[in-house]
């Protein structure tokens, strides 16, 4: 483990000596994975750029159309979701394969679906603050079948501003967003 490399490299090293040299090791890309290193540094609000890449890796998903990469930004148990602007405006829990598959049926219906953004993922940072906004846009058309309803070939224009609550494993428990909505979502 990186804590036995860094005794390893001075046997009388200090805690805060061990832990700078964690740092360093990490920074250098040395250390990987999210180790004990990649937690403490989110504990201690220096996750900015980690939980941003959590998010930006759905949004990737989406433009992708890759369901697997969607689904492995929710933890197993799934995540709750909160539509503003929805029918109804109570938060929800679903499966992170719900999700997913939620997802595909969107992209399915909007095949040239992209998604583009006003403002890309951006944490605030600072010890504690794990939600990450996305001001975002997608273009496309409504072309392809999905549950079964006959495509319009309208244009897809849709935009919203989420935000994402971003866990120290670096998956999106939480979701809550307001958006507009497509024409095959008016009818789903």
């Amino acid at each position: 483990p990186p804590s036995q490399l860094a005794m390893a490299v001075q046997p009388s090293i200090n805690a805060p000596a061990a832990f700078l040299l964690l740092l360093v090791l990490a920074s250098a890309g040395l250390v990987e994975s999210l180790s004990v290193v990649g937690r403490v540094r989110l504990k201690l609000g220096f996750g900015k750029a980690l939980r941003e890449d959590a998010v930006a890796r759905y949004f990737e998903g989406v433009t992708t159309k890759n369901r697997e990469l969607i689904a492995s930004c929710f933890p197993a148990e799934g995540a709750s979701i909160r539509d503003v602007c929805g029918l109804s405006q109570d938060e929800k829990t679903a499966t992170r394969d719900q999700l997913a598959d939620r997802c595909m049926e969107f992209v399915a219906a909007h095949p040239d679906c992209v998604v583009h953004f006003h403002h890309p993922p951006t944490a605030l940072g600072g010890k504690g603050n794990r939600w990450v906004f996305a001001h975002w846009y997608e273009t496309g058309t409504w072309s392809g079948e999905s549950l079964g309803i006959t495509p319009q070939n309208t244009p897809l224009s849709v935009e919203g501003q989420t935000r994402f609550l971003v866990n120290d494993d670096l998956k999106i428990e939480r979701i809550v967003v307001t958006r507009t909505f497509s024409d095959w979502e008016k009818m789903t």
